[in-house]
């Protein structure tokens, strides 16, 4: 049975209605037709500061070529996402000194997918002071516990992404 893709352009308009005919928003990103906090670009990816900060420094790394999921991306892109998400990920532990790092990545609605291009997260992660509740409310479900939310509002404006992003920035491997 295949996967089942998210339909209509994924959820990261900063609270914009959008309707299911709207293109793809991370295929936006990459057009540069949606205003992002950039950490890294190369051929195959694009790194970007996710607006939904639910632990201070949270990023997606993307292909630049539609993919819906894991399973449509080619050996090449999938190698090159590898290297931005370590160069990013290193990155992230020099810039916030985090007690550990989750990488998210999910594939079909089952699984919590809710952008139909393939994204996967890096998000630095605290022992204590954490603003995530139990984690991803997908991955609390799935766990069989009651997804809790943070305890502060984690939408972050334009500005606050283009600081996190030059945060970031300063600490990429050279």
């Amino acid at each position: 049975m295949p996967i089942e893709i998210p339909t209509g352009p994924g959820g990261a308009r900063r609270g914009r209605e959008s309707s299911p005919d709207d293109p793809c928003f991370l295929c936006e990103v990459i057009a540069g037709r949606e205003d992002k906090g950039i950490v890294e670009e190369t051929d195959q990816t694009l790194t970007f500061v996710n607006w939904q900060q639910f632990e201070l420094g949270q990023v997606y790394v993307i292909p630049r070529r539609h993919a819906p999921t894991l399973f449509d991306l080619t050996d090449e892109e999938a190698t090159a996402i590898m290297r931005a998400i370590r160069r990013v990920s290193r990155a992230l532990l020099k810039a916030y000194d985090p007690d550990g790092l989750n990488l998210i990545q999910n594939n079909g609605v089952v699984a919590g997918q809710s952008a139909p291009h393939f994204h996967m997260h890096a998000v630095p992660r605290r022992k204590e002071g954490s603003d995530w509740g139990n984690g991803p409310p997908h991955i609390a479900v799935l766990e069989g516990k009651e997804p809790t939310k943070p305890s502060r509002d984690v939408l972050v404006s334009l500005e606050r992404e283009y600081e996190i992003a030059d945060e970031i920035k300063r600490h990429l491997p050279q």
